[in-house]
């Protein structure tokens, strides 16, 4: 053999340099995919804090309030700083059932988009309680303005409407405003009383107690089911497979994640965007043998699920670490 047919032996070929130079771009990619993975999950973390001290700053400043000065306990902060805590355990809950390269998405109950009403009551109930200009005295008892009691009545109808209602569409749009608008003009223009001395003489007489009382009728089931019970339902979708788990009852359902068509709806703009910040419905269609439809209503922020979803099947095929 010749000097240059045994070095032609000894050196590499150029289809082992090819596959050795995948395999190490492959690595590199899978390292940089580890790495940001590792600085997200940082940043969740610290925001997770942050969110948490804030929701303590509410709760102690609204109880010191009513404990140290002669004013009442300001219930709106309190309230406010509740919910943060039940987003924080919302944000740890979802990392925590969730795997490193996959994402967990919930179903929520209508009930969710009635924050409005609990949230305009606490405000008027503290508003009457603390500011002089926000509230009428009658025989020594003090009362909220009958403008504000009529803009909450309005609010609280459009609420209960849309999210009882599935008005579709820009209508759906168009109605909302002309019903806040309406409620707005007629409290500036000093209309209501007219309408209602013709609907009987009715004089609306709302005290700070009363306003508290409904919020906290409504807060409390809004808490439990939006952070507790309808966390208990959800989609954990993964680069290979697509798990749908009940924690109370039914256990759970596999399903592989080739061939899953995920599809948006977001009819309702009031109660999809007004109200629930960017939600909306995700019927996902499964194939094989076990074919079926299943719809996801009021899914939070369903543009980013959506988004990490098409990431996530980007990494089908890789090794999961």
């Amino acid at each position: 053999m010749t000097e240059n047919s045994d070095f032609d032996e000894d050196a590499p070929s150029e289809g082992a340099v090819e596959d050795s130079t995948l395999r190490m771009d492959e690595k590199d990619n899978l390292t940089n995919d580890d790495t940001k993975t590792r600085s997200v999950e940082s940043k969740k973390s610290k925001a997770t804090l942050n969110y948490g001290i804030v929701a303590a700053i509410l709760i102690l400043s609204s109880l010191a309030l009513g404990f140290v000065t002669d004013l009442n306990f300001a219930i709106t902060p309190f309230a406010i700083g509740v919910t943060i805590l039940g987003m924080t355990y919302y944000s740890w809950k979802r990392r925590r059932d969730c795997s490193d390269k996959g994402i967990i998405f919930y179903s929520h109950s209508q009930i969710m988009y009635l924050w409005p009403i609990w949230l305009g009551a606490f405000v008027i109930s503290d508003f009457t309680s603390f500011f002089a200009n926000f509230h009428r005295k009658l025989e020594g008892e003090v009362f909220a303005l009958p403008g504000v009691t009529l803009l909450h009545l309005v609010v609280m109808a459009v609420v209960i409407f849309f999210t009882s209602v599935n008005l579709r569409g820009v209508w759906a749009a168009v109605f909302a405003v002309s019903a806040v608008a309406l409620g707005l003009a007629f409290s500036v223009w000093d209309v209501w009383e007219p309408i209602l001395r013709r609907l009987g003489d009715l004089k609306l007489y709302v005290n700070s107690d009363f306003y508290r009382a409904m919020g906290v009728v409504i807060f409390i089931p809004w808490l439990f089911v939006v952070f507790i019970f309808d966390l208990r339902r959800y989609f954990h979708f993964r680069p290979s497979q697509v798990t749908m788990v009940h924690e109370i009852g039914e256990g759970e359902k596999t399903f592989d994640s080739f061939g899953v068509v995920m599809e948006k709806h977001r009819d309702n703009y009031v109660q999809h965007i007004a109200l629930g910040f960017g939600s909306g419905d995700l019927s996902i269609s499964t194939h094989g043998g076990d074919s079926d439809i299943i719809t996801f209503r009021n899914v939070l922020r369903i543009n980013r699920v959506l988004k990490d979803v098409s990431k996530i099947r980007e990494k089908r095929g890789r090794s999961e670490v």
